[in-house]
């Protein structure tokens, strides 16, 4: 495992880092709890520092379980959570059924991208709620500090303010957080965040398929003091061949395929298809600004696959110049070698 810095906060991160997204019981996920610990405790014996989470995964319990891997390892690891998102009344209803859907999961999957709708409608980021979520979130980590606290994809609006990173200010002042930053739902989200140097981390979309933050923001990360967190690396499944690239039935939905089909297509041209998986996590980590990419799993083949694509080769000059061929037409980005 290789370790970079985390932008200017002194902190060195693993390279990949693990999203704890799909660790936890929920409506569509439910498992013996020591599995998902296992997996945690898999990714931090081969090298994994990094755990990202968030208030509303699994309802909390997904940073129950990282507070019980690592509470006796609290200063080997390096926790992210965010704070924003509110389950829908429809999902908090349906939470006490949880232990008891058993085969019916299959029947309710279907809806599990409505229910993920109505979820992303609900947001609260007043001082009322932060404190409240932060002090939930200290509890269920099982630790008295927080290493990055991120705003989870909060509305354009409320980035232009700039009020809300003095109630951050205050968490990080009485050592609740130790630093803090924002997961940005867009890259022009992300450039916004520039304006404002207090923030140390932004965790943004980038992968082979959605390349913009190579052009639009890095460029600009020189003289600030801002690490990147890449999200969605694998393209929520597309990049994968779990995620079955060939007909299209993804983890992530055919809309999302649909969405970005084309470009995968000429991907596929470009780059033979049983390596696209392995070219995903090197593409990004070619990149001196990203910091730690998180890939989610909640499957040991899967993340035994990410650990074994690090000690693969990196990706040659030419290799780099067949992938941001696709996007010539919208960038005018240059490979170096």
């Amino acid at each position: 495992m290789n370790y970079r810095n985390l932008g200017f906060t002194g902190l060195e991160v693993s390279e990949l880092g693990l999203g704890c997204s799909s660790l936890g019981n929920s409506i569509f996920n439910y498992a013996d709890e020591n599995e998902f610990l296992k997996v945690l405790n898999y990714a931090f014996e081969n090298g994994i520092n990094f755990f990202d989470t968030a208030d509303s995964y699994a309802y909390g319990h997904s940073e129950i379980l990282i507070g019980k891997a690592f509470g006796n390892k609290r200063s080997k690891v390096i926790i992210c959570t965010k704070v924003g998102f509110l389950p829908s009344s429809l999902s908090l209803r349906a939470k006490s059924l949880i232990p008891f859907l058993g085969n019916a999961r299959k029947l309710i999957a279907p809806f599990k991208k409505n229910l993920k709708k109505l979820s992303k409608k609900n947001q609260n980021f007043s001082y009322k709620h932060i404190q409240s979520s932060i002090e939930k979130s200290l509890k269920r980590l099982n630790t008295d500090y927080i290493d990055f606290y991120l705003l989870h994809n909060p509305p354009t609006e409320l980035i232009q303010k700039g009020e809300i990173f003095k109630i951050l200010n205050e968490l990080k002042k009485e050592g609740k957080i130790r630093f803090y930053g924002v997961s940005a739902h867009t890259i022009d989200d992300a450039v916004l965040c520039l304006n404002y140097p207090e923030i140390s981390a932004l965790q943004i979309e980038f992968n082979l398929l959605h390349q913009e933050a190579a052009w639009k923001l890095f460029p600009f990360l020189e003289q600030k003091k801002i690490g990147i967190i890449a999200k969605v690396p694998l393209a929520r499944g597309l990049l994968t061949e779990y995620g079955k690239v060939k007909t299209g039935s993804l983890i992530s939905g055919q809309e999302f395929y649909e969405r970005h089909k084309g470009n995968l297509k000429k991907l596929e041209k470009e780059i033979n298809k049983k390596i696209i998986p392995e070219a995903a996590i090197r593409f990004i980590l070619k990149f001196h600004e990203v910091s730690t990419l998180i890939a989610g799993t909640k499957s040991f083949e899967h993340l035994k696959e990410n650990l074994r694509i690090l000690s693969k080769p990196d990706l040659s000059f030419k290799e780099l110049e067949k992938v941001f061929k696709i996007y010539s037409q919208e960038s005018k980005y240059t490979v170096s070698s």
